[in-house]
Order: structure tokens, then C-alpha cells, then sequence
């Protein structure tokens, strides 16, 4: 599958409007999650993830609160969200301070977005597939850098 990246910048922000972004460059790459927890916070069977460089994302309007939810692994993951409509904005993975992770869905435009890569398969509801090519994970990749490198092999 192909993907072709929008011009940037491109926007997004909550369902009420309270909070806008921007994002100023490409992502690292694009993934769902079929983890019980990602199920639980989307009420869907899965989410999708975009990490980014912290310095191609920022704020235009408002500021999100912030929840510390703690993963199965006990990592701490700071969850941002809009207080006023309860939209899941991003992620600040702790271990990547460099990266903030966007909620694509939350994006003006979402018709580009493709998964490289889903995780948490072993956890995923039945019915669930992804594009041919896609790498599937039973749980998360303890290396990263093929997701990213898939990603690049889809961009057109």
C-alpha cells in the first residue's frame, strides 16, 4: 500500500474546538494498537498512533489536561486531552521525550493515514485486519526501527 503524505502544515484538534495543533513535518510513522487498554480509551477495537518530533507539533489554541495512565509494563504514560470534550489528543512517551505521539483521528484530514504496523494483535477483536504488507505484532516490538522503516517504503 502507498501512502502520499498531505502538504504541510497540516491541523487538527478536539471534537468542541477548545484545542487546536499543528503539525509541521512528516511522521515518523503511523501504527494502530489493539491493546485491551487502547480498546478501552477509544471504545473501538483499536488506535491509531503517529509519533512525531516534538519540535514538528504545537499547540495553536488552548491547553490539554493531562491524565498519567499506567501501562501493563508500569511505564507511566502521560495521556493529553481536552478537558472540556474529553478527546485523547496525544501521548508523551517517556521514553522518547524527543517524540510526542498524536491521536491521528483527531486530524482535519485523516484520508491519508495507512498503519505500517499494528500491536497488540494477540489482544485484537477477530474481525480485525489490516492492509496487505502490514507488520503485525502479538505484543509491542521491542525494536521500533522496522515500523519506521516500513513506513518509509510506503510513503510515495
Amino acid at each position: 500500500m502507498t501512502v502520499t503524505l498531505p502538504a504541510f502544515p497540516i491541523h487538527g484538534g478536539c471534537a468542541c474546538g477548545a484545542i487546536r495543533y499543528e503539525v509541521s513535518g512528516a511522521p515518523i510513522g503511523v501504527f494502530a494498537c489493539c491493546c485491551t487498554d487502547c480498546q478501552k480509551l477509544t471504545g473501538a477495537a483499536f488506535s491509531l498512533a503517529m509519533p512525531l518530533l516534538r519540535e514538528r507539533f504545537a499547540l495553536t489554541r488552548g491547553e490539554p489536561a493531562t491524565w498519567a495512565r499506567t501501562a501493563e509494563s508500569g511505564r507511566v504514560i502521560p495521556q493529553r486531552f481536552c478537558e472540556d470534550c474529553g478527546t485523547r489528543l496525544f501521548t508523551e512517551p517517556p521514553r522518547g521525550p524527543q517524540t510526542v505521539t498524536l491521536r491521528p483521528g483527531t486530524l482535519d484530514d485523516t484520508g491519508w493515514l495507512v498503519p505500517a504496523a499494528a500491536f497488540w494483535t494477540s489482544s485484537a477483536q477477530g474481525w480485525t485486519g489490516f492492509p496487505e504488507g502490514t507488520l503485525l505484532y502479538e505484543r509491542e516490538p521491542d525494536d521500533f526501527m522496522p515500523v519506521v522503516q516500513r513506513w518509509r517504503e510506503m510513503l510515495a
